[in-house]
Parts: C-alpha cells; sequence; structure tokens
C-alpha cells in the first residue's frame, strides 16, 4: 500500500490524542519500525491536561492542566527516546499546522466512565478541547503533519478510539480523513486476538524498549516488576484499577482502499482509456459526419436549418473534446471520423448524389467540419496557465 520508492525508508506517521496512548497502543510497532530503518513520527494531539497524577508526589499537580501539560510533556520526550527516538509533532504545533495559520494548543477534552465500562465524552469539556475544535481544521493539521514528514502511511486508532475516548474518536476521524485526503495508507489498531487484523507485528523482541517507555509515565500507570522467570511478560494499572497485559504482538487492520477517482483529462488516462477514448471520438466523428451529410441540405422556409445544426453539432463535439479532456489526438480522431462518414456517403451516392450538392450548403458542409477541427487543434493549450496561479493560493 506503500508509495515509498525503494531508495528511502518508509516513512510512517502514529496519529494518537494524548502522551502515554503511543507507547501502550503501539509502541511496539513503532520501536520495531525503528529498528529496521523506518522514519517515524509521532503526532500527538493533545498534552493530557486532564488526566490523573497517581504517585504521591505528582498529586497537587491534579486539576492544574499547565503543570499537568509541562509534566507529560517531559515523560513523552522520555518515553519517545526509550522506544528508539521517533520524531515528535503536537498537533497545531510547527510540522503539524498550515503554514498560513497561526499555531494553536489543543486541551485534552477529559471522559468519564460509562455504565457499560467504556469511557463516553465529559459532561464539561472545555471550550478550547479537541472535541470542540471542528473537525475540519483538526483534519487540516494531520494533513499537514502527513505533508511535513513525506508520510507513506498512517497509523491510529479504529473508529472505537479503543476503548470509547471522545479524543480517540476525533483523532480517527481526523487522521483517516486526513490520509484519504493526501492518498496515503492507513491503518487502524486492533485487539489482535478480535480476528479483524491484516497485519500483526511480533513486538516480543522489543519489549525491554516498550517497559522502559512505559516507565516513565509514573502519572498515568502503575508497571508491574519484570518476572525474573518470563522477563517477557509486561503488565500495569491503569488509574481506575485494571490491570493491563502487553499482548506479544500488536495488530493493526487497513482502510477499504479508497476508489481512484475518474480520470479528468485524456493524460489522466491509462494506455488502454487513450485508446478507447480515440476510438469513441472516431465513433463519434463518424455519427457527426453521417447525421451532417444526411441533413445538412435541409432548410426551414428560407433558414438553413440543417447545415447549422449540424455545423453546432460539429464545433460541440470537436470543441468539447479539447476542453474537456484537453485532447488533440481526440479531436483529430473526431475530425477523421466526419470526413470519412462525409466522403463515404457521397463515394456511394454517386457523381450524382443528392446527399452534396454544388451549392452553398453543400460547399460549406465540404469544407466547415475540416476548418472547426483545424482551428481546435491549432489553438494552444492554456491549461497550465490556468492553474499555477490556483495551486500558488493554495
Amino acid at each position: 500500500m506503500s508509495k515509498a520508492p525503494v531508495s528511502r525508508p518508509e516513512r510512517v506517521l502514529f496519529v494518537h490524542a494524548h502522551p502515554d496512548d503511543e507507547t501502550l497502543a503501539s509502541g511496539g510497532t513503532i520501536a520495531t519500525l525503528l529498528e529496521l530503518g523506518a522514519e517515524v513520527t509521532v503526532l500527538t494531539a493533545t498534552r493530557g491536561e486532564r488526566g490523573e497524577m497517581l504517585t504521591p508526589q505528582l498529586a497537587p499537580l491534579a486539576g492544574d492542566g499547565a503543570r499537568v501539560a509541562r509534566h507529560r510533556e517531559t515523560e513523552i520526550a522520555a518515553a519517545l527516546a526509550a522506544l528508539g527516538g521517533p520524531q515528535h509533532l503536537w498537533l497545531g504545533g510547527r510540522g503539524a499546522r498550515p503554514t498560513d495559520l497561526p499555531e494553536r494548543h489543543y486541551v485534552d477534552s477529559g471522559m468519564q466512565w460509562g455504565p457499560d465500562g467504556r469511557a463516553t465524552a465529559a459532561d464539561d469539556a472545555p471550550v478550547d478541547s479537541l472535541t470542540a475544535a471542528d473537525l475540519g481544521e483538526v483534519v487540516d493539521d494531520v494533513r499537514a503533519a502527513i505533508r511535513s514528514t513525506g508520510a507513506d502511511a498512517v497509523v491510529s486508532y479504529a473508529d472505537d478510539g479503543g476503548y470509547g475516548h471522545p479524543d480517540h474518536v476525533r483523532m480517527h476521524h481526523a487522521a483517516r480523513y486526513a490520509a484519504r485526503a493526501e492518498e496515503v495508507a492507513f491503518s487502524m489498531i486492533v485487539d489482535p486476538d478480535g480476528g479483524q487484523a491484516d497485519v500483526t507485528v511480533d513486538v516480543l523482541p522489543v519489549r525491554a524498549k516498550v517497559r522502559a517507555a512505559i516507565e516513565q509515565y509514573r502519572s498515568q500507570v502503575t508497571v508491574d516488576p519484570a518476572d525474573p522467570v518470563n522477563p517477557s511478560t509486561l503488565s500495569w494499572v491503569m488509574p481506575h484499577g485494571v490491570r493491563q497485559q502487553a499482548p506479544a504482538v500488536e495488530a493493526f487492520r487497513h482502510d477499504a482502499e479508497a476508489q481512484l477517482p475518474a480520470p479528468q483529462t485524456y493524460a489522466d488516462m491509462t494506455g488502454q482509456g487513450k485508446v478507447a477514448a480515440v476510438v469513441v471520438s472516431l465513433l463519434l466523428g463518424l455519427v457527426a459526419g453521417a447525421l451532417g451529410t444526411v441533413t445538412h441540405q435541409q432548410t426551414l422556409g428560407s433558414f438553413p436549418v440543417g447545415l447549422v445544426l449540424t455545423t453546432l453539432i460539429v464545433l460541440g463535439l470537436t470543441v468539447g473534446l479539447r476542453l474537456v479532456y484537453r485532447s488533440r489526438a481526440m479531436v483529430a480522431a473526431a475530425g477523421i471520423g466526419i470526413l470519412i462518414a462525409t466522403q463515404t456517403l457521397v463515394s456511394v451516392g454517386g457523381a450524382g448524389s443528392p446527399l452534396v450538392l454544388a451549392n452553398a450548403a453543400g460547399y460549406v458542409w465540404t469544407f466547415a467540419p475540416a476548418v472547426i477541427a483545424a482551428l481546435v487543434l491549432a489553438w494552444p493549450d492554456l491549461s497550465g496557465v490556468r492553474s499555477r496561479p490556483t495551486a500558488g493560493r493554495g
């Protein structure tokens, strides 16, 4: 699915909502990709300002969003270093914000536990929180991160955010829309045992790195001591008291392949498509030529309705092909088709053919299609001139 040329390593962008998500949900894959030589970037949406402070030493920070944010910035920096040092960006900051917009700081939206044991939206999400932000703005920031890193693939949560956290769900949608808009692969983190995985990554070889990274998040999780008998095991206790076990593999499901857009011009078509387009243009020319040859002598009173209509058909066909498909080849095929049809019908009628008479209408129909086709073929292609200012404004 990647578009990366073989001359450089793959570039992967992991999109997460808060510090610690990148390690808990995908740390083994991040460390593995780094060991394989990939260029990995972690994009974090918020500083996790509303996260719990579990240790007695950090408890005084709880509720003070600015101080919590500064502390969690230090935690994620240490955790990413333990994983192998991927590049790190903050959503809305440098490298993850359109250059024509001022940088912004997305705040943790918070959550509460629902009756089904899954996370739901908090009743008091701040006005500057991630979920209160316009989704289009968030998508544009993720797109900016894809472009600034040259990412070939984007990885984020599944559509439920893993366990329902509203910030996770928001980043799933933003990452998915952004990846599709930038035409890069998008993959979702899924349960290895859920039967939905398209690819799994064996993360046991990098278990020590993941443990070291999770241990940096002392404000968020309590890591169980290593088992000397089985050092590959890794577990921790979450703030709500649930113990989680690190899986032996991390699993991902690929997003459905986006449908390729229909070719907009002749140049966009495949080789077979170009051949088919030329053949269709030739057939359209044959139809227009036959119709014009048969009807160009028709009049309504003294008005040459047949000649006017058939000339307009030729004009519309050739000009339309040139403007819509920007193709001289298709125009030439249509012109040739018109001439073939006209000459074939005249030759079938013989020297006394009543189809093309030696009058004004006959002379116009004999020469006008060729002149129109020649003029349409001759005018320069100005599409590049039109598109450059538009691209500059974008």
